[in-house]
């Protein structure tokens, strides 16, 4: 079995929140987290991140069920 590297997937995403031409993001936070139910602490650490970067978010929010939690985002850069 092959162990994700979650903490390189949050690295690209990241990056890609911050650097692409792309605005709107819809991410699927189970991709990023081993527990789902951590998904408040993992959007507050990107919020921030993003706010350090001049990135201005427009637009957030979250879509929750039991299996899932997709978070939609738009941002200005």
């Amino acid at each position: 079995m092959k162990k994700i590297d979650f903490s390189k997937k949050k690295d690209e995403l990241i990056y890609q929140l911050i650097f692409s031409e792309k605005e709107e993001f819809n991410i699927d936070v189970a991709e990023y987290l081993v527990d789902i139910y951590e998904y408040e602490d993992f959007i507050s650490d990107l919020k921030g991140i993003l706010k350090k970067s001049k990135v201005k978010i427009l637009k957030s929010d979250i879509r929750l069920d039991s299996k899932t939690v997709i978070w939609i985002l738009k941002v200005k850069k």
